[in-house]
């Protein structure tokens, strides 16, 4: 270690260079301030032996000038003073010096002080080492998290693909949907579709939990529950193994039987789904809804207010025993359905009161005046509002149907 004695006396400096260099430190001297400074300014040096009184700037100025320095390390500093006041001690340490050493110097003492320096060196070393192996963790792990983050935004670009056009119609049923996922990805789905000439299906699915799992189930449900890409849809029975097919659409009871085995939880697959799946048939203007463990679907007729139909049901995948009943409904023109994940309904506002189910009705009774696509959008400012807040702790999905004849 490189060791700056710093002392106007010639005498003295070359007594402590002689003992410097006997206990194994390389030792370089100057006899002013200025010149201490100006090395200090080229050279990497940890440690300086400084006098108290001498001409044209004393010790404490030397040590607020190094610590202006801001060198990337630190300057260890031991004043050398015949002043025992206290006052002056209070003036040395506050001027940047780490210790302090009386004249006449007993060497056995200094050569204790230098080894006590070199300790605080050695951990600032070690603390500084440590410090750069963490910053360049931080590094990498801020752009790990930037690269998970990306991914995830493109994630959730990708499952809202899945997802149907707002304000949009099949077979003369007018269609509206609202969606707003907790994080990127959801655990939320839903979709309807063409099954035939005569029916129109649709369905919405609730994943257990959040983030990426529930995304890729709900993701995978989605592609399953979709005719025109999957022949082993579980939605169609085809009685012919090629083209006609002649499919026969199912009844919404049969397709969340037929799920509830496909997906029942075990070690490796730990999640369940709640869900609504429905058949509409446009010739007998009937619909078929099954009901599974998902929040009770709104039925808003034309004449009448709005009212929960449904009565419950297993989520998908808990039990194989679990059974499935159907409801059946005839609607008329003008007729509103509205089903909807419990993030609505278990949102929480400040004072942790959930919405509730019987709030989202009468918010239904109150705008049927309103276009579903009207509706749709007060009911998500009304849940922003609820919960004080743009993000929410659960996702929300609202899939709107307005029946024609």
């Amino acid at each position: 270690m490189r060791i700056l004695v710093v002392d106007d006396m010639a005498a003295s400096r070359m007594v402590l260079e002689r003992s410097l260099k006997k206990w194994g430190y390389e030792a370089v001297s100057v006899d002013n301030i200025d010149a201490a400074t100006e090395l200090l300014l080229s050279d990497s040096i940890h440690f300086v032996l400084t006098d108290w009184v001498m001409p044209g700037g004393d010790g404490p100025t030397l040590c607020r000038r190094i610590r202006a320095l801001n060198k990337p390390f630190y300057t260890y500093i031991i004043l050398v003073t015949s002043l025992d006041d206290a006052q002056s001690l209070v003036d040395g340490m506050e001027s940047g010096a780490d210790d302090f050493i009386h004249k006449p110097i007993q060497m056995n003492e200094l050569l204790a002080r230098i080894r006590a320096g070199e300790r605080v060196l050695q951990l600032e070393k070690v603390l500084q080492d440590r410090n750069v192996k963490l910053q360049e963790l931080s590094d990498n792990l801020l752009a790990a998290q930037k690269i998970i983050t990306w991914d995830l935004q493109l994630a959730g670009t990708i499952q809202r693909s899945l997802l149907p056009t707002a304000s949009s119609s099949l077979q003369g049923i007018a269609i509206d949907c609202l969606f707003c996922p907790s994080v990127h990805v959801s655990g939320d789905i839903f979709n309807f579709f063409r099954l035939d000439e005569e029916h129109v299906g649709f369905y919405a699915i609730d994943v257990s939990g959040h983030g990426v799992a529930a995304a890729m189930l709900s993701s995978r449900l989605s592609q399953l529950l979709t005719p025109e890409m999957n022949r082993g849809c579980p939605l169609i029975e085809y009685s012919l193994p090629e083209v006609p097919y002649n499919g026969i659409v199912k009844s919404s009871s049969a397709v969340i039987e037929a799920l509830n085995l496909q997906f029942q939880m075990d070690d490796i697959h730990t999640l369940y789904f709640t869900m609504i799946y429905g058949v509409i048939d446009t010739h007998l203007h009937t619909i078929d809804i099954c009901q599974a463990g998902h929040p009770s679907p709104i039925y808003l007729p034309t004449e009448g207010a709005a009212q929960f139909i449904g009565d419950g049901g297993f989520p998908v995948g808990i039990t194989i025993l679990a059974e499935y009943d159907s409801t059946h409904l005839n609607y008329a023109a003008g007729d509103r359905l509205f089903f909807y994940s419990d993030g609505i309904t278990e949102c929480m506002d400040m004072n942790q009161e959930m919405f509730g189910a019987e709030r989202l009705l009468n918010f239904i009774n109150e705008t049927r005046e309103l276009p579903i696509s009207e509706v749709l959008t007060r009911l998500e400012q009304c849940m922003r509002l609820w919960r004080g807040s743009d993000k929410f702790e659960d996702d929300i999905s609202v899939l709107a149907l307005e029946m024609s004849v």
